[in-house]
């Protein structure tokens, strides 16, 4: 895990706040940052704030960099546009409260916190599962690094205290996983979930889903919390089947330094 050192580039027409990314420089092998915060006060004078955008790339030498912005910042979107961002995807927040105790019949599903010798099998899923993942639908990004990030992603969620990696096994197997994270809240954030490769399409993600939603409930769960890419339409209709609601979708730019 790292901690975010916000550098702020803002001038007058242009709020700016980027970081660099060193879990992703490491998987890519090259600088990677990030843009937090982009607010146009004043076109006519934000260019002034992308110049020292363009100047700070430079002088980090950052190849990849990207930014999230609500649906409606339109602006601001134009504004990455005409400075070589370029639109990669839509993501949405779905959540779910309150909670209620799902009807569909689970099967033989177990759901167990995930012991360290499983890991290794887990990341194995994870750097299979997302297809639809931006690091591997980007054509510019080597593919190969896009789906060892989330291999990652599960090693690095391993070892934070405040998650935990939910499996679920079907006679011993590990048919899917789900990173979680609880507050004192009751409320639970899906980091990450995915299904194996040989058990996709074949209505498991209904029994899991019902599962781990099942498990939530009976903890006293108020709440349920996720994003997800509107490339993925499958889940998001199995989101949509237990009822979540879609808050507004952000539109996700890449820049890359060719």
């Amino acid at each position: 895990m790292f901690t975010r050192q916000l550098e702020k580039l803002s001038t007058g027409g242009l709020e700016l706040e980027v970081f660099l990314v060193p879990w992703d420089s490491e998987i890519f092998g090259f600088p990677v940052a990030q843009i937090e915060r982009v607010v146009v006060n004043d076109a006519a004078k934000s260019n002034d704030g992308m110049g020292r955008l363009r100047a700070w790339f430079d002088s980090n030498s950052i190849r990849f960099a990207s930014c999230r912005l609500p649906s409606d910042r339109l602006r601001e979107s134009m504004l990455l546009e005409a400075n070589g961002f370029r639109f990669i995807e839509m993501t949405y927040s779905p959540s779910l409260s309150p909670l209620a105790c799902p009807t569909d019949d689970c099967g033989d599903l177990t759901i167990s916190e995930a012991r360290p010798d499983q890991l290794d099998s887990i990341e194995a899923i994870a750097e299979d599962a997302f297809t639809t993942g931006r690091f591997v639908l980007d054509w510019r990004l080597d593919p190969k690094a896009g789906h060892l990030r989330y291999r990652r992603w599960v090693r690095n969620s391993a070892g934070d205290p405040q998650q935990k990696t939910l499996i679920a096994t079907l006679d011993g197997a590990i048919v899917g996983f789900f990173v979680v994270e609880t507050d004192s809240h009751g409320r639970a954030y899906w980091h990450l979930t995915a299904i194996a490769s040989q058990w996709r399409h074949r209505g498991m993600g209904k029994r899991l889903w019902a599962a781990i939603i099942a498990l939530h409930y009976a903890e006293g769960v108020q709440k349920i919390e996720t994003t997800i890419s509107a490339h993925n339409v499958a889940v998001m209709n199995l989101y949509a089947r237990y009822g979540f609601k879609f808050e507004k979708p952000q539109m996700t730019f890449h820049w890359l330094r060719l």
